[in-house]
C-alpha cells in the first residue's frame, strides 16, 4: 500500500527548512565551533535517516510497523476529526480501544495491534503529531526524528562533559554518526521515542544529581519522560533503574572497610533487587518481549518468506526460559550475540544485514584494542573505578542480555539494540581517554 504520496514530497523541504531554522539558531548559542558544527553535521544525519528509513519501508520492503502505527493514527484522528467527544478513548485502556475498533472497523490486520498497549500508545503519539503534519508519514516520520536527535544531543552533552570535551569529535562520531543510530532511530517507531526520551532523562537525572541543578520543570518533565518511555518499553526503565542502583550500592559499598558491612550491604542489595524484579514482573516483560519479537518474525515469514533460510537474518527460535537461572544459563551467548553479532558471513545476500555486520564487527575490535591496550585487568580496572563507566558497562550488559535473550531475527536485533549503542561506545570513548591520559604522563 502506498502511504508516501506527492504531498509529502512536497511539504518535506517546508518542514525540513523549519527544523533546520530551529537547529541553526540552537547552534549559534555554542561558543565553541565544532561543537556547532557537530550538532548540525548530527541533525542532518537524523533527518537524512528518517528520510531513508521511510524510503525502504516505502519501496523495499512495502511493510513495517511504522505503518502499523500509521494507520492506527489515522483510525483515531478521524475518529476525532468527526466526534471530539471521542478524545476519551486516548485514555482508555488497550482492550477498550480494540472493541471499538473492531466495531467501528473490523480490520483483523490491524485489530490485534489496537489490543497492546505500547502499540497503541505509540498511534496515539502519532496521531496528536499528525495535525501537526497534514497527516502524512513522511512528514510525521521526521518530527519522531527529531525529538530523537533533540534527547540523543542532549544525552551527548552529558557524554561529552563527563569526558571534560576530550576527544569531542570521536565521541560525536561514536554516539551521533553511528550509522544504525541515525537510520533505525529517526522513524516512526518506538525506537525513535524511546532513545530521544531516554536521552533527555539521562541529561535531566545528571543535571539534577551531578551538577546540582535542581528545578521543577525538570521533575515534571523527567516524570513524563519515565511515563512515556515505559509505557512504550518499560523494561527500558527497569534497565536504567537498575543500573542507577548498581552504581549507588558501589558508592556506598566503597565508603566501608568492614568486610562484614560489606556482606550485609550485598545481600540488602540482592534481595532488593530480587523483590524490584518480582514486583515488576520481570520475567512476564521478558516473555511479552521474545514473544513480539517472534510475531515479528512470523509474520515476515508468513507475508515474505524472509525467515526461510536462517543465514538470510534469523537466529535459531526456540522458546525461552524467562527465568533467573535461564537467563544466567544463557547470559554469555545472548549478550555475545546482541553486541557483536551478525558475522559478515551471516549477512548472505542481506545488504542492510551486511552493513550491521561491519559495524558489529567495528565495535568487537575495538573492545578488543581497548582490552589488549589497557591490559585486559587494566580495562576491568577503569570499568569499576569510575561510576559513569561503570553505569554504561552494566546498563549495556544488562540491554544485551535482554535483548540478545529474547529477539529472534537480527534485522530486529540491531533496532532494539540502538538503546544500548550510545552508552557501550561512550564507556569505549572514556576508557580509551584514560589510556591516553596515562600514555601522555608516562612520556
Amino acid at each position: 500500500m502506498q502511504h508516501i504520496t506527492i504531498i509529502d514530497y512536497l511539504l518535506l523541504p517546508v518542514y525540513l527548512y523549519f527544523f533546520y531554522i530551529l537547529v541553526k539558531r540552537k547552534s549559534l548559542k555554542f561558543d565553541d565551533v565544532e561543537l556547532r558544527k557537530i550538532f548540525l553535521i548530527a541533525f542532518a544525519l537524523r533527518m537524512f535517516g528518517s528520510f531513508a528509513y521511510s524510503m525502504m519501508v516505502q519501496y523495499y520492503y512495502g511493510y513495517g510497523d511504522s505503518f502499523t502505527y500509521y494507520v492506527g493514527s489515522n483510525f483515531l484522528s478521524d475518529q476525532l476529526l468527526q466526534d471530539a467527544g471521542n478524545i476519551k478513548y486516548f485514555f482508555q485502556s488497550a482492550d477498550e480501544v480494540k472493541k471499538w475498533y473492531d466495531f467501528e472497523v473490523g480490520d483483523t490486520n490491524y485489530a490485534g495491534y489496537f489490543g497492546v498497549t505500547s502499540n497503541l500508545f505509540v498511534m496515539k503519539i502519532s496521531a496528536i503529531v499528525s495535525f501537526l503534519a497534514f497527516n502524512k508519514f513522511l512528514i510525521i516520520s521526521l518530527v519522531f526524528g527529531f525529538f530523537s536527535f533533540a534527547g540523543q544531543w542532549k544525552m551527548f552533552r552529558v557524554f561529552n562533559d563527563i569526558n571534560k570535551g576530550q576527544n569531542q569529535k570521536l565521541m560525536a562520531w561514536a554516539v551521533l554518526y553511528t550509522p544504525s543510530i541515525w537510520f533505525w532511530g529517526s522513524g516512526l517507531m518506538k525506537e525513535s521515542i524511546c532513545l530521544g526520551g531516554l536521552g533527555f532523562i539521562v541529561h535531566i537525572l545528571y543535571k539534577t544529581f551531578i551538577k546540582k541543578k535542581f528545578s521543577l520543570k525538570d521533575l515534571v518533565i523527567l516524570i513524563i519522560l519515565v511515563y512515556l518511555v515505559g509505557s512504550i518499553k518499560s523494561y527500558i526503565i527497569i534497565i536504567l533503574v537498575v543500573s542507577l542502583s548498581t552504581i549507588v550500592f558501589f558508592n556506598l559499598i566503597s565508603t566501608f572497610k568492614n568486610i562484614v558491612i560489606k556482606g550485609f550491604i550485598v545481600l540488602v542489595f540482592i534481595f532488593t533487587s530480587s523483590v524490584i524484579a518480582y514486583v515488576s514482573n520481570f520475567g512476564e516483560q521478558l516473555q511479552t518481549l521474545a514473544e513480539e519479537s517472534k510475531a515479528q518474525v512470523d509474520t515476515y515469514q508468513k507475508n515474505y518468506e524472509a525467515t526461510e533460510d536462517e543465514g538470510k537474518g534469523t537466529l535459531a527460535v526456540k522458546e525461552i526460559d524467562a527465568s533467573v537461572g535461564g537467563m544466567i544459563l544463557h547470559s554469555p551467548a545472548a549478550i555475545f550475540t546482541c553486541l557483536y553479532r551478525p558475522f559478515i558471513w551471516e549477512s548472505r545476500g542481506k545488504l542492510i544485514i551486511l552493513f550491521t555486520s561491519l559495524e558489529s564487527m567495528l565495535l568487537l575490535f575495538s573492545t578488543l584494542y581497548l582490552v589488549y591496550k589497557m591490559k585486559f585487568f587494566g580495562f576491568f580496572k577503569a570499568v569499576f573505578s569510575n561510576q559513569y563507566i561503570l553505569f554504561s558497562f552494566v546498563l549495556s550488559l544488562l540491554f544485551a542480555l535482554i535483548i540478545g535473550f529474547t529477539t529472534y531475527n537480527f534485522g530486529t536485533m540491531v533496532r532494539y539494540k540502538i538503546m544500548l549503542l550510545p552508552f557501550y561506545y561512550f564507556m569505549l570513548v572514556q576508557i580509551y581517554t584514560i589510556y591516553k591520559d596515562k600514555s601522555v604522563a608516562l612520556q
